[in-house]
């Protein structure tokens, strides 16, 4: 029995061959293309991953459009409600994972474009192929690079939990160490990788226009400080002042040693007597809050 997966992907290779060859189509297939087309979604948190251009790069791609056409398909994944967790519908819907500009421009002057369906194993599937994509761009730009490796690496630690249980149980393959791992094929240190990690923590701790800025080299906030802002105790895509954002951290930062201050004398005094049960417990429990500040 065919698979729904197999079926996805004998699908997209049917729509992408019709789509892409210069012969008629019957009308059936091309209103299946146009349909599709129609029902392009955008997800934020994608979106999100995608290099943002300055005002003069966006304005040549558009102009590039406006004379040669969309030469580069966009690439879809097919999916459904149900896989993205938003509902319980398994019809498929089509999220733009490469192509967020080209797409723009095309819809803002009724341009057509190609299409190119992919199928994944999932969001964090997704997203690791366009990690991928950004990385192989050319003319990053330094923060470019970091960020994006950090985005990689911050995605590949996430799952090393998981691998490092199964390998407890049997159950899985050895678990590589991601850091030097990365650090090898980027042809950097492990320390870097760690750094770019925090980096990418931080930026995305910004709203995405001021994380554009900080990319493209516009910020006045140094790598360091965007790397402690991943500790900082606040949402993501929340951060629309730095200074002020800065200036919070540094209070909390001063209040937080005052509180392990605080914490050790007090665990000093307890652990000198441990006579009674209420010491003891008072202990685990000053212990606990130390632990969670450091």
């Amino acid at each position: 029995m065919t698979s729904k997966k197999e079926l996805f992907k004998k699908k997209a290779q049917e729509l992408t061959a019709i789509h892409n060859s210069p012969k008629p189509t019957v009308l059936g297939a091309f209103n299946d293309i146009e349909r599709v087309k129609s029902n392009i979604q955008i997800l934020p948190e994608l979106q999100a991953f995608i290099r943002p251009l300055t005002n003069e790069q966006f304005s040549q791609l558009e102009q590039n459009i406006l004379t040669h056409g969309c030469q580069d398909a966009l690439i879809l994944w097919e999916t459904s409600d149900y896989e993205l967790g938003r509902g319980e519908s398994e019809l498929s819907v089509y999220v733009l994972v490469d192509g967020h500009n080209r797409y723009r421009i095309c819809k803002q002057n009724t341009i057509d474009f190609k299409i190119m369906l992919k199928t994944f194993d999932g969001i964090d599937a997704v997203k690791d192929y366009m990690i991928d994509l950004q990385i192989g761009r050319r003319n990053l730009t330094l923060e470019e690079e970091s960020y994006y490796r950090g985005l990689k690496y911050n995605a590949q630690k996430g799952k090393r939990g998981i691998a490092l249980q199964l390998a407890q149980e049997g159950r899985g393959e050895e678990v590589v160490n991601i850091a030097e791992n990365l650090a090898e094929q980027f042809n950097v240190t492990s320390r870097t990788i760690k750094n770019d990690g925090k980096y990418a923590e931080g930026l995305n701790k910004l709203s995405s226009e001021l994380r554009n800025d900080v990319l493209q080299g516009k910020g006045k906030i140094s790598k360091k400080e965007i790397q402690e802002l991943a500790n900082a105790n606040v949402p993501d895509n929340s951060v629309h002042n730095l200074e002020n954002l800065m200036t919070k951290t540094t209070k909390d930062d001063s209040a937080n040693v005052d509180r392990k201050e605080k914490l050790l004398i007090e665990i000093k005094k307890l652990s000198e007597n441990l006579k009674t049960k209420k010491n003891c417990e008072l202990l685990a429990e000053k212990a606990l809050s130390l632990k969670e500040l450091l």
